[in-house]
């Protein structure tokens, strides 16, 4: 795991860890890090299968077209 890599992860755990005290989550703080680190690892697992697999997923963003005018002369 690159530095990157390993500092999205820590971001993802503490997203989840403010998510899971504002959640009203009752458990001792080493559980209630483990379960954050739980999602990140999750995070950071299904992150990867979409950069390599990037028409798979939920959504996927597709370029749009341009808009080009039709004109009637």
């Amino acid at each position: 795991m690159t530095e990157h890599e390993q500092n999205l992860r820590d971001l993802a755990a503490m997203f989840a860890m403010c998510g899971l005290v504002m959640r009203g989550q009752n458990a001792t703080n080493e559980y209630l890090m483990d379960m954050a680190y739980d999602y990140a690892e999750d995070f950071m697992k299904i992150r990867t299968n979409r950069i390599e697999n990037p028409d798979q997923g939920i959504a996927t963003l597709k370029p749009k077209r341009k808009y080009e005018r039709k004109t009637t002369d």
